[in-house]
């Protein structure tokens, strides 16, 4: 019987853009489809300062040329593509040729864009499956402008689903991540067992979602667990230990919002949507009136319009939203009533704005006009421009602004990490989406670390695999 073989198109020694491949027969899935950070183009974020982004409708082209994405012509929609043959493409990986499938599909493990930015340019007829919420959240995002639409066929899987592709099996299992929806997988040809964390952490809101990983992985005797190791560096030991929680995080916005008598402004990531609803609701319950940047709240109202599943019966469904007027483009349709500035000028101590950063100079009339009861907070939790930044910085030092940082992060710990590999007990361990997969302490687990665009069997990956010596394991 022919073996299954693996392909490693990133995330190899590098943070984000994990694609793997896993095939057997005539049988294969992709599981993740995004681009690295490090990478020649990272797709745009609307809470960044313009990156160094594709040409838009040559973004693919880009892409496949600057060998960011598996070099499988099949995959992508021919629109996108423009006439770009595979000869061309496999020039930027060397004029290798690569293992071929009749059939290929889609996994996509959550909506962060290192994981899913080349999602909206896949074929029309490929299966792409993702979790349930995670599908929800993916609509939000399209219909807030933060994220084109695909064409593809698009499953949203419930969790445990088990997709049987004749060859293999595909399990769906939720795990917890700052992106709602986040899912790994267990794969299962009848000969070996392949688990993928995707991006995962234990101090989120339901580490037991993580348990429940590790006794899947143990009872079903998983032969290769590949994990992320985001958080790792050249010396883990040195990575503080103490983490914040998710319910210490909210305690401390709870306190915050609370005390404070002037405006409040969060900053946070709209992709994050069960510590948004947990932030509305405890806005709520201080007496403040929920305001948001117009993208945030078509994300927020479309993802729950879909069924977000983890919010079910969540109280921050009760609370009015109300939109910054300044926040609303030109032919945008909004979910709420809209506020002006000028409205929340007068009356700062009712407000809590859900802000983007691009909108710093709404601070300008905010923090002038009106009446300067007492000073604004600003609190950053979690998102992509910190606190520190020097135009955030700025805003806040000229109007004094009192800034607090509330973030826990969404990847593991290098300990967690390291009890995982040894809860599951692997008989090898690959550590990717990772600058420094070989500081991993695997406390006595073989790991293998493979090379961008290697080919290679689980038999060949335990065979090969070896107790690494690093920092992390002296």
């Amino acid at each position: 019987m022919q073996e299954g073989q693996l392909i490693f198109w990133g995330g190899v020694a590098k943070s984000g853009g994990v694609q793997i491949l896993y095939g057997k027969g005539k049988q294969a899935v992709l599981f993740d489809l995004g681009v690295e950070h490090s990478s020649l183009l990272f797709p745009k974020q609307l809470t960044l300062y313009e990156p160094v982004a594709a040409t838009p409708g040559r973004e693919l082209r880009q892409y496949l040329l600057g060998g960011m994405t598996a070099p499988l012509i099949e995959l992508y929609d021919p629109e996108h593509l423009k006439g770009l043959d595979a000869s061309k493409v496999r020039r930027a990986w060397g004029d290798r040729d690569f293992p071929q499938y009749e059939s290929i599909s889609l996994f996509i493990g959550h909506m962060h864009t290192d994981h899913m930015a080349v999602l909206p340019y896949v074929h029309p007829d490929l299966p792409v499956y993702m979790n349930y919420d995670a599908h929800s959240l993916f609509r939000g995002m399209v219909a807030g402008g933060h994220s084109a639409d695909t064409k593809a066929r698009i499953q949203a899987c419930d969790d445990l689903s088990i997709i049987d592709f004749g060859e293999f099996t595909m399990q769906i299992i939720e795990m917890d991540h700052n992106a709602t929806g986040a899912a790994g997988i267990i794969i299962d040809d009848g000969t070996y067992k392949i688990a993928y964390t995707g991006d995962w952490r234990r101090q989120g809101k339901h580490p037991e979602q993580i348990d429940r990983f590790i006794e899947l992985c143990r009872n079903k005797q998983i032969d290769l667990l590949i994990t992320e190791g985001t958080r790792l560096t050249s010396d883990p030991s040195a990575v503080l230990s103490y983490q914040m929680t998710e319910d210490e995080l909210l305690s401390r916005y709870s306190q915050i919002v609370g005390d404070a008598e002037g405006l409040v402004y969060l900053q946070m990531s709209p992709r994050d949507l069960e510590r948004m609803a947990n932030m509305i609701a405890i806005a709520a319950e201080h007496g403040r009136k929920v305001v948001m940047e117009a993208t945030h709240a078509v994300i927020w109202h479309t993802a729950n319009r879909e069924g977000l599943r983890i919010l079910e019966g969540h109280p921050a469904h009760d609370v009015e939203i109300r939109i910054v007027d300044a926040t609303v483009t030109e032919g945008m349709t909004v979910p709420y009533e809209t506020v002006s500035l000028e409205e929340m000028a007068e009356r700062k101590s009712e407000f809590l704005y859900f802000f983007k950063f691009p909108d710093l100079a709404h601070m300008i009339e905010l923090e002038t006009l009106g009446d300067a009861v007492a000073p604004s907070h600003f609190i950053q939790s979690d998102y992509s421009v910190k606190i520190e930044h020097a135009d955030v910085a700025k805003y806040l030092k000229t109007f004094g602004i009192t800034g607090h940082a509330l973030s826990n992060g969404g990847h593991a710990h290098p300990e967690a990490l390291s009890d995982m590999i040894e809860r599951i007990a692997p008989k090898a361990v690959i550590t990717l989406h990772s600058k420094f997969p070989e500081s991993q302490n695997t406390r006595g687990v073989k790991a293998y670390f493979p090379k961008k665009g290697e080919v290679c069997s689980v038999s060949s990956i335990l065979a090969a695999a070896e107790i690494p010596v690093s920092v992390g394991n002296e």
